[in-house]
């Protein structure tokens, strides 16, 4: 039984915006781009959030991705996360700045 409560309580933070851009930025840029989004750089500071937008904004894809509904619930979880991550990405902001989304030359 516990296990079952640890996969549930663990499933939706395996998509979760900001734990993608604190553990993998450049992922999380490399995501991005390849989604062709309209966003040029994701801010280290409320990161998971900006994440969420610049997944919406993006021309519109097929296939298997998440729909509004869950990204808009994604974000506001997300901002939830990212105040209390607050003082650590304010010092990653100030130390490395914010994390390019570079889309690849064909």
């Amino acid at each position: 039984m516990k296990q079952w409560i640890a996969a549930f309580l663990t499933l939706p933070l395996s998509g979760c915006g900001t734990i993608i851009t604190l553990y993998n930025g450049p992922g999380a840029a490399d995501n991005l781009a390849g989604w062709h989004s309209y966003c040029s750089q994701i801010p280290r500071v409320y990161s998971g959030f900006a994440y969420g937008y610049c997944t919406m904004d993006a021309p519109e894809r097929y296939g298997v991705h998440d729909s509004a509904p869950i990204a808009a619930a994604d974000m506001l979880l997300s901002g939830i996360a990212d105040t209390l991550v607050l003082p650590y990405t304010i010092y990653q902001q100030n130390e490395l700045g914010v994390i390019p989304v570079k889309r690849k030359q064909r």
